[in-house]
């Protein structure tokens, strides 16, 4: 809904712990050093995000499957993480017209750090376990920081991914990568590529389906994906990161970072 960008509530648990430190006024610090001015806002019976949260969130590009990591620094200054729908930390551009954001940086230097929000809504009305919320968001933080001089992809897995339907979807950047042949066609018109997945030294075959339509195209792994999930136990929550390692034969490393049950 429209209206959550501009009231966004603080989860109750962190103000119960860290409630008597805020003042009517948050700070909030994007990694490229930009800070923002949001009132915070008494309502409905909790603490909520107002004046100011709909032009941080507009202005960052925040829409429905994006993922906000909030880390408490003190004295109501929070840093923030940002990434978008295909779990990627965004580019904190710095816009020159936006400067009038920005303030002197006089805050507290404690260090203490919590994460206390995942703004992520997946399948279904949300998550209602605010514990796997920080584990998804801590392990996303961790993937993001995974480097490799090959192509990467991040996909959270969804409740769609691990039930059995044997098919998950795959960032659209990894076409910018793929062979343009070895791709055949089905009944559907799907192009069909022959893929496999690593785990150190264990390959698990699947195929990649690319669906073109007039919106975009689509991605999906299936035929061998749920057998793949179920070997490696994977759940809702847990971030997997896709390592491109071979072209020819396209094989994808991938690193697995579990939430904690």
């Amino acid at each position: 809904m429209l209206w959550r960008f501009f009231l966004q509530r603080i989860p109750d648990k962190f103000v119960q712990k860290f409630g008597v430190d805020l003042s009517d006024m948050a700070f909030l610090t994007i990694p490229n050093g930009r800070k923002w001015k949001v009132k915070l806002t008494q309502h409905a019976g909790g603490v909520w995000f107002q004046n100011g949260w709909s032009e941080f969130a507009s202005s960052h590009g925040v829409a429905v499957g994006h993922l906000l990591v909030f880390k408490y620094k003190g004295n109501s200054h929070f840093d923030v993480l940002i990434f978008d729908a295909p779990a990627t930390e965004i580019d904190y551009t710095l816009d020159d017209e936006l400067q009038v954001h920005r303030i002197e940086d006089d805050e507290s230097d404690d260090s203490s750090v919590e994460i206390i929000k995942l703004f992520y809504r997946g399948e279904g009305s949300g998550s209602a376990h605010p514990k796997k919320d920080g584990d998804v968001a801590k392990n996303l933080v961790i993937a993001n920081a995974f480097k490799s001089e090959n192509p990467l992809f991040i996909v959270i897995m969804r409740p769609s991914y691990v039930n059995g339907k044997d098919r998950a979807s795959l960032p659209q950047d990894i076409i910018n990568y793929l062979p343009r042949e070895g791709f055949t066609k089905d009944y559907t018109k799907a192009s069909i590529l022959p893929v496999k997945l690593q785990i150190v030294d264990r390959l698990w075959p699947v195929k990649l389906y690319i669906y073109e339509r007039s919106g975009g195209s689509s991605r999906v792994v299936s035929a061998g994906w749920s057998a793949f999930v179920r070997e490696n136990s994977l759940r809702v929550g847990d971030v997997c990161v896709f390592e491109l390692i071979m072209r020819d034969g396209v094989v994808l490393n991938v690193h697995i970072f579990k939430c904690q049950d």
